[in-house]
């Protein structure tokens, strides 16, 4: 299993996953959409998606969008989307994949929030 930053080369694959992905959140599909939307954010270099590969095949992506802290003063990345093909769920591709953003986020100096925790976080302090 490989895990990496995505390059215009995965643009087609993860365009698929991405589809999928947006179905799952109850978006209609739209291929062709998806595919200029990713373009478009890979061009401009204003998001860092993470692929995972397994047996030649990509089986699933996290995406990060990179910003800074007021509070923090400081850059930070936000894990905005995470998607991973049924089949391998259970393969950890998901940890695996938000590990290796870590990894990059502390060897560059920037706080990565992951904001499906920060809503959970919300949530407790308010209930």
């Amino acid at each position: 299993m490989q895990i990496r930053l995505a390059s215009s080369i995965d643009l087609e694959p993860l365009s698929t996953l991405f589809d999928l992905y947006r179905q799952q959140l109850n978006q209609p599909k739209d291929y062709a959409a998806c595919h200029a939307f990713l373009k478009h954010r890979l061009a401009e270099n204003d998001t860092m998606i993470f692929v995972c590969i397994k047996d030649d095949n990509m089986v699933g992506f996290t995406q990060l969008y990179p910003s800074f802290s007021s509070l923090l003063l400081a850059p930070v990345w936000y894990l905005e989307d995470v998607f991973v093909l049924a089949e391998y769920q259970q393969q950890d591709v998901i940890e695996l994949m938000y590990l290796k953003a870590e990894q990059l986020a502390q060897s560059t100096g920037v706080l990565l929030i992951n904001r499906d925790e920060q809503r959970s976080e919300k949530l407790q302090c308010t209930a």
